[in-house]
């Protein structure tokens, strides 16, 4: 049965990364129960291409682009403004500190619904800093903030409505069954024992600490060859340091790729080492192809992996994620009890189960 509402979901985005899946993943999950909506990508005025609006239309989920043509665009708010006029009915879900920064100004003293998702922890400079201190103070506005990570409670969780929605996959998709990338085509020896990661190539996802764990396994195991996807602004540093170490011939990065439900069964173990996180896309696709994974302990990656056959290691400790590797690679290949603990608790049709309960309890509220 149609909800009495719709959902305009609105993000901000620099490029295709775990929170733009979350919401390409989620509009149409939420169609199918009965929630009609849309996703609002707001141009981003560095980029000549505008990824996420590209990726929806390619997918077939409803999008339109607003133009935004300034960090503060005036212009931006008086048309979101409009098409929120021309929506009476409709909850707006903001997906980062800059849609909330706009959504707010355009539902300023006009009412209406409003719902934020913190995907992610901050850290760095000043200027995140300060995004994030906007951020936190604009959703105090909103009527319902969800979590993707219980470590986030602290930062968002003084306003009383607060909820954990856990991130979801689409399992259809990421499962062990799809045909894994051409070997010969990545340059992958037969014999290559593959270990991989999906990620940017920025501090935050550590590429480095993992280069190094590589490093030592290859000593030992001549074999073994390491496979990141992904772009971003470490991708020189890692070629250089791969070339330091010797081992630049057993390292492809192959960049972005929208393909990989089968880059995940070519490999032998995934390996997760970011410094920091909410809840990965990477790491519950991974699991849900069954494949051996290596974590470090960060934002809901602990919960996410509790009692199953893991290990959670200390961010930024590399001899403890070379450790673990290790024993990772000496155990069992596939791993069946991974991909059930994401179809029970991880799937895309339980995370839109959770936010339609979020967005219900808001239009009751009001």
């Amino acid at each position: 049965m149609a909800a009495d509402f719709e959902v305009l979901h609105l993000r901000s985005s620099a490029g295709l990364y775990g929170a733009e899946y979350v919401v390409l993943g989620l509009v149409p999950a939420l169609a199918a129960l009965g929630i009609d909506g849309r996703l609002l990508c707001l141009d981003n005025q560095h980029l000549a291409e505008q990824p996420l609006w590209r990726r929806a239309i390619a997918l077939g989920v409803p999008a339109e682009r607003l133009a935004c043509r300034a960090r503060f665009d005036p212009a931006c708010v008086r048309r979101l403004r409009d098409l929120l006029a021309a929506h009476p009915r409709a909850i707006l879900h903001v997906h980062d500190y800059k849609s909330a920064a706009y959504a707010w100004l355009a539902r300023l003293g006009r009412g209406g619904h409003t719902v934020a998702t913190a995907h992610g922890q901050f850290s760095g400079g000043w200027q995140v800093r300060a995004y994030h201190w906007l951020e936190r103070r604009l959703l105090r506005r909103f009527d319902a903030v969800c979590i993707v990570s219980a470590a986030m409670a602290g930062d968002y969780g003084g306003n009383g409505r607060t909820r954990l929605v856990e991130n979801g996959v689409d399992t259809a998709r990421f499962h062990p069954g799809q045909p894994p990338l051409d070997r010969a085509a990545l340059a992958i020896p037969d014999d290559a024992r593959v270990i991989g990661a999906s990620m940017r190539l920025t501090a935050q996802k550590s590429p480095l600490d993992l280069l190094e764990a590589f490093a030592r396994i290859h000593a030992d195991e001549p074999h073994a060859l390491l496979v990141i996807a992904g772009e971003g602004p470490l991708r020189r540093a890692l070629e250089l340091r791969a070339a330091e170490l010797g081992i630049a011939t057993r390292v492809r990065l192959p960049g972005a790729r929208t393909d990989l439900e089968r880059f995940y069964p070519l490999l032998d173990l995934f390996v997760l080492p970011s410094r920091y996180e909410g809840l990965p896309l990477a790491l519950l696709e991974a699991m849900a192809c069954t494949r051996p994974v290596v974590a470090t302990q960060v934002g809901q990656v602990p919960a996410v992996l509790a009692g199953l056959d893991a290990e959670c290691v200390a961010p930024g400790d590399v001899g403890a994620l070379t450790a673990a590797m290790r024993r990772a690679l000496d155990g069992p290949g596939a791993r069946p009890e991974l991909r059930r603990r994401v179809i029970e608790r991880f799937s895309l049709e339980r995370m839109a189960r959770d936010y339609a309960s979020v967005y219900e309890t808001v239009w009751r509220a009001a």
